[in-house]
């Protein structure tokens, strides 16, 4: 089975200016934090809408100002560690930030949630922070300047809050596309040192293996803390309101690469539904967005967590099953609260446990462009090695033949692939198991 899921480690940044910080979100892999209250339209995954220059990612936010609103807030919650560095310009925080103008003021505000209330500035307030954008309609990483500390009594390890300004004191209705938010660590990152599970999608926690790009919920689908711990105990959750103007209504999003299937394999979410019972459909699809397979199954019980198994195994066949949807209570015009979990493969397979195969090793990895495969086979058997990028299409098939028992090498060279995270798959008579690799010329 193709292993498409694998950790991916959080970023730090190495530079002096931004060592020891965390990416809060970057709507991919590292997400942090849970958003409170939002003037705008807010629509945490959606696809970049210009990749290249200083943001490559293929996924990014979609922020559009309230204009009745002058102060216009986007808030992320989390305790944060000691911020003495921050106040004091020693570190910086980022982001990256597509303006529809240059001279657009972004502006962040470290604060108390409790001490600080709407209507009572500056009281709460730890810090400010602002940048001004450059350039129109392309992305920029923007580094924040320290500007004033409105609340001096506020200490420097009692902040637990960023409220995120695009153009504040003004009544624009801008459009504005952002990703990376690089800030300060976390008092307690209960991900640290934590290695993600191979099988799991997305628990919403340490385990983000999966892209969302589209959601017809736009603020209403993203991650918040469990409002109900009896039956999941999970600390973090997707709640997810379904848009009553769309019968079709869904969110759709890509693997980590191909997703293998094999015969003991199912796919598995927890979902608190409020009016059971409701259909919730999983569609396998490819690249182009055609569906390979539906599967769909009811929730039976109201305001409680239960578990959905999805059976794959029609399409074990299938090697171009690249993109997901997932749409609750299809072909209806309700407006019903869910809240899902813990989207999952059951029965993932690496290539260590083909039971043919021995030693395998793919190295270097990282790898600069030169990876060798080394494996051993107890018996004869038809091998095919491929490499697959991010969006789940080929880029090289390394070879495919039938090879005696025994040693066997061969070599991969990226020599004109770009740097980034690539998917390394092989099929031994018939059965499939994958790795990752890092390429960083």
């Amino acid at each position: 089975m193709k292993k498409i899921y694998l950790s991916f480690s959080f970023v730090l940044l190495a530079a002096f200016s931004l060592s020891a910080q965390i990416v809060w979100d970057n709507f991919e892999d590292s997400r942090r934090g849970t958003y409170g209250f939002i003037s705008g339209t807010f629509i945490p995954y959606g696809e970049n809408p210009a990749p290249g220059g200083d943001n490559t990612s293929l996924i990014a936010a979609t922020y559009s100002r309230n204009p009745a609103e002058a102060f216009d807030v986007i808030i992320l919650d989390a305790q944060m560690a000691d911020l003495t560095d921050y106040r004091t310009g020693t570190r910086s925080m980022s982001i990256d930030v597509w303006s529809p103008a240059v001279g657009t003021v972004v502006q962040i505000t470290l604060e108390n949630s409790i001490i600080a209330l709407p209507d009572n500035f500056p009281t709460g307030r730890h810090s400010i922070y602002t940048q001004t954008t450059t350039v129109a309609q392309q992305w920029e990483t923007l580094t924040f300047n320290f500007i004033e500390q409105p609340d001096p009594s506020v200490s420097d390890t009692n902040v637990d809050r960023i409220v995120l300004l695009f153009a504040p004191n003004t009544n624009t209705g801008d459009t504005y596309f952002w990703d990376n938010l690089i800030g300060p660590e976390l008092a307690d990152d209960p991900c640290e040192g934590v290695t993600s599970s191979p099988n799991v999608f997305n628990d919403f926690e340490c385990n983000q293996n999966v892209n969302f790009t589209f959601s017809h919920s736009g603020v209403n689908f993203r991650r918040i803390l469990n409002p109900d711990p009896n039956g999941n105990t999970s600390d973090y959750v997707a709640t997810y309101t379904r848009n009553a103007g769309e019968m079709i209504d869904v969110i759709v999003g890509r693997f980590d690469g191909n997703l293998s299937i094999n015969p003991t394999s199912t796919i598995t979410m927890d979902v608190w539904d409020t009016a059971a019972p409701t259909p919730v459909l999983v569609s396998l699809q490819n690249e182009n967005g055609e569906v390979i397979l539906e599967m769909t199954q009811n929730t039976s019980v109201s305001n409680a967590w239960e578990t959905l198994t999805f059976d794959p195994t029609p399409v074990l066949e299938a090697q171009d099953i690249s993109r997901f949807a997932i749409l609750f209570d299809p072909n209806t015009t309700s407006s019903d609260l869910f809240y899902w979990d813990n989207f999952q493969l059951n029965g993932v397979t690496a290539i260590t446990d083909l039971e043919v195969v021995t030693d395998f090793q793919a190295s270097p990895n990282p790898s600069q462009g030169e990876t060798v495969f080394q494996y051993n086979l107890k018996d004869a058997a038809n091998v095919t090695l491929s490499v697959f990028d991010m969006n789940g299409k080929l880029v090289d098939q390394i070879l495919s033949e039938n090879q005696a028992a025994g040693a066997h090498q061969a070599t991969w060279m990226a020599d004109d692939l770009p740097n980034g995270i690539y998917f390394y798959n092989m099929l031994i008579n018939g059965a499939t198991a994958s790795g990752k690799i890092v390429l960083n010329k």
